[in-house]
């Protein structure tokens, strides 16, 4: 397995090409905590036949070898529960305030007491401003991976599915289930890179990386995106659906994208994707402030039935959209493309198929009206 070219300090737009960040993976839970009694009462008497099934068949091992496979039976089993189910990720549902249970990949902060006490706290860091604490609290012996122990007691990202225990005040607490890393898995022995150094970054994808769009290759970078000031959203969007072949929807107050098309590809693979658009009448970059009271219109094309999400801006975009598009796209029981196509990307996309011209001519209609 070639894995010269990777490391978590490297850019996966700069080290990996758009064959590879297409590659079809899968996302998973390497367990290191796994609350065998929650699980069962969760999944029920079926889900519980299914692990009772797959732990017979387990081969004659050693104790701890055996333990380990459990783990990842229980896991698997409470992933594809969360899948069929439409279990949503933690942003989503402290949005909607409506279900009690989460599957996602968070952040939490160091929670130093973890080596020493029988009952730890890990506190959740938010991608985006959230007026309340939210808490994971745990026996800390059913952490039995040393290396996520060591994590979480200096801070760390992890994929948990955990349910709610109760809202005090200004703090929600949650109980996991399953807690461990993300971890990407291919049914394919032949990839040429490293997947395991990915794992806290793939599933983001780039414009150039969609065969409708490829020829953005072949565009340089710009300087900035000041272009971009005089085209407005709408010409935008029309220019977008002349590209992909579609007709451009017109807006109305219940949309939860601004634009949907099944018209898209990578390298081959047919895909869904809901479009989050934003022009020029706020021109300086994109921060959370722009995406509407608790980021609901992040939530609203979470909510797509895409295999991509995508958010288009006409300036800069911000590390927190990165974050929070990130947190509601990605979840181990059903990830999801992402990407962000900012004010640069944008002008490469209306230069590479001679669309520039167009927008303008567009936004100059549309202001003659």
């Amino acid at each position: 397995m070639n894995t010269k070219n990777a490391g978590p300090h490297l850019s996966i737009r700069e080290k990996l090409t758009p064959a590879q960040r297409a590659t079809p993976l899968r996302l998973t839970i390497d367990p290191g905590f796994v609350h065998h009694r929650k699980i069962q009462t969760v999944i029920g008497s079926l889900g519980m036949n299914s692990i009772d099934n797959a732990i017979k068949e387990l081969p004659d091992s050693p104790d701890w070898v055996r333990n380990v496979r459990i783990d990842h039976i229980y896991t698997q089993a409470l992933l594809l529960f969360c899948n069929q189910l439409g279990i949503r990720p933690l942003s989503d549902i402290l949005t909607s305030e409506t279900v009690h249970l989460f599957c996602s990949t968070e952040k939490v902060k160091p929670c130093h007491d973890i080596i020493d006490t029988e009952r730890a706290i890990s506190v959740w860091e938010p991608p985006f401003d959230y007026h309340k604490r939210v808490e994971f609290h745990y026996s800390t012996r059913n952490v039995v991976g040393d290396t996520l122990r060591l994590r979480l007691h200096q801070g760390t990202t992890i994929s948990l599915v955990a349910q709610l225990y109760e809202v005090e005040n200004e703090v929600i607490i949650f109980e996991p289930l399953v807690m461990g890393f993300p971890w990407l898995v291919s049914d394919s022995n032949n990839l040429d890179f490293g997947i395991s150094w990915w794992g806290g970054s793939f599933f983001e994808n780039f414009v150039e990386d969609f065969d409708e769009f490829s020829k953005v290759s072949d565009i340089p970078v710009p300087a900035d995106s000041e272009p971009m000031k005089i085209i407005s959203e709408s010409a935008f969007k029309k220019c977008l659906a002349m590209i992909l072949g579609d007709h451009a929807q017109i807006d109305w107050g219940g949309e939860v994208s601004d634009y949907f098309t099944s018209h898209l590809h990578l390298k081959g693979n047919r895909v869904k994707g809901a479009f989050l658009l934003k022009g020029p009448h706020n021109f300086k970059p994109m921060g959370l402030n722009h995406l509407g009271k608790n980021n609901d219109q992040i939530v609203r094309l979470s909510h797509e039935p895409a295999d991509v999400l995508i958010v288009q801006h006409c300036h800069d975009i911000l590390p927190p959209v990165r974050e929070t598009l990130r947190a509601f796209a990605v979840q181990p029981s059903n990830p999801r493309r992402y990407c962000l196509i900012d004010g640069r990307d944008s002008l490469r996309l209306l230069y590479a198929y001679d669309m520039y011209k167009k927008a303008l001519e567009i936004t100059e209609s549309e202001n003659r009206v």
